[in-house]
């Protein structure tokens, strides 16, 4: 039976999300999207499209219910704007957002997009991977190991902090469900040239990312889609059949800094 891979925040063409769910048909798997973004969804023809709002418990559960098979979930959804329905075009906000000077409304977006989405997907997702074992990939970021330092634009402490909460909840739930034969690895990003971050450096000095100073990259320069969708392939894959309950680093020495 063909295996079903779900990949939430797909339906951007320039981000992350969209190029796992490519490279995961390249695999031979059929990949359900699940996003707010509904005019990227011409872009994924191939692909089963779901509008949905996976910050929204009610919504993953109605999402998931319609769901046969699970092998594969990669939970790609996140950032510190363009992540709810009212601010989904919106772009960055000027001025740095802290735990201190963040709205409790500003929080609890935040933390839903980036963290409880997370924790819905799994959760619904898990009955079905049980069944005949799979892989999950959570993609947190760089900001959760290092924090963002006040003054970066397009970024905040609240992401970073519920990035710190993927990070956690990945190890848990590898515990959980490594007696089902089901993997769960999380990927921490870097500064990635994404869609995302051609929004934030329009908005910023020259040689600025959402994570700082760029020249802190010891590489000496950012990341690629490419590259991180690959790794996130990878750790679907049956070559990676051992591994869980880790979180992998792909951010050019940017941490270790």
């Amino acid at each position: 039976m063909k295996k079903t891979a779900v990949v939430t925040g797909a339906a951007k063409p320039d981000s992350i999300g969209h190029e796992v769910a490519v490279r995961l048909q390249k695999e031979g798997m059929q990949v359900v999207v699940l996003d707010l973004f509904e005019e990227g969804f011409k872009t994924l023809p191939d692909c089963r499209c779901i509008l949905t709002d996976v910050s929204d418990s009610r919504a993953v559960e109605k999402a998931f219910s319609t769901l046969e098979r699970v092998d594969v979930l990669v939970n790609c959804v996140g950032g510190s704007w363009e992540i709810s329905k009212d601010d989904l075009r919106a772009g960055p906000r000027l001025g740095f957002l802290g735990l201190t000077n963040c709205s409790l409304e500003e929080w609890h977006t935040i933390r839903g997009a980036n963290l409880d989405s997370v924790f819905y997907c799994c959760r619904a997702a898990a009955p079905l991977l049980k069944k005949q074992g799979g892989a999950v990939v959570n993609v947190a970021s760089v900001a959760a190991r290092k924090g963002i330092p006040p003054g970066a634009e397009g970024s905040s402490g609240p992401y970073a902090v519920a990035k710190a909460g993927v990070m956690g909840l990945t190890r848990q739930l590898a515990l959980e469900l490594g007696s089902f034969g089901v993997r769960v690895n999380c990927v921490a990003p870097g500064v990635i040239a994404s869609g995302r971050l051609k929004k934030v450096q329009a908005i910023t000095p020259k040689g600025a990312g959402p994570e700082g100073p760029l020249k802190q990259i010891p590489m000496g320069r950012v990341g690629t889609v490419a590259e991180t969708a690959a790794l996130i392939v990878a750790l679907c894959g049956d070559d990676t059949s051992y591994l869980t309950g880790v979180t992998i680093d792909v951010n050019g020495a940017s941490y270790a800094a």
